[in-house]
């Protein structure tokens, strides 16, 4: 079996990143919340990984939803995706209970209504709860492993290469 090797790349809180060449992409999200998407017919993809649904303020960054979704898919098309050949992977929005779990829950429901809107479908969600979440993205097949974590340790953020 020919397998192809893949790079790997962490991704931090207020990023994106998509890529035709073949990557893992990993993350690590507690309310934060990731949208990994792939296009079927080309073979590439791409994740986010925001920390809160909008801003206060006229503040900008991809640690926001309301910016860094429409960012995502802006990238996908400019390499060349076909929104009939999207599948989306939503993932985080946990609940910490020493802190208001109104994150979680808004940065969830702002991924959902986006996706709903512009009809992209959404083939699995891992939303919500009070654990964390290590994720990890194949952009060349779509496949998303999610690792449930209790408690989200400084271990936890590190590139997967040391799997």
């Amino acid at each position: 079996m020919n397998e192809i090797a893949l790079d790997t790349f962490f991704l931090h809180p207020g990023f994106v990143f998509v890529s035709r060449e073949p990557f893992l992409i990993s993350t690590v999200l507690g309310s934060c919340v990731s949208i990994c998407v792939w296009d079927e017919a080309k073979h590439f993809g791409g994740i986010n990984h925001f920390v809160y649904s909008h801003p206060q303020k006229k503040e900008i960054g991809g640690q926001y939803g309301s910016i860094s979704i429409p960012y995502l898919f802006h990238l996908m098309n400019g390499l060349g995706a076909n929104k009939a050949d999207l599948r989306v992977h939503i993932v985080g929005g946990a609940q910490n209970p020493d802190l208001n779990s109104y994150i979680g829950d808004t940065n969830v429901q702002i991924a959902e209504e986006w996706l709903e809107t512009r009809r992209i479908k959404v083939v699995s969600r891992d939303t919500g709860g009070q654990i964390g979440r290590k994720v990890v993205f194949n952009n060349q097949t779509g496949e998303v492993w999610v690792y449930k974590i209790q408690h989200i340790r400084k271990a936890d953020w590190y590139d997967i290469s040391n799997f």
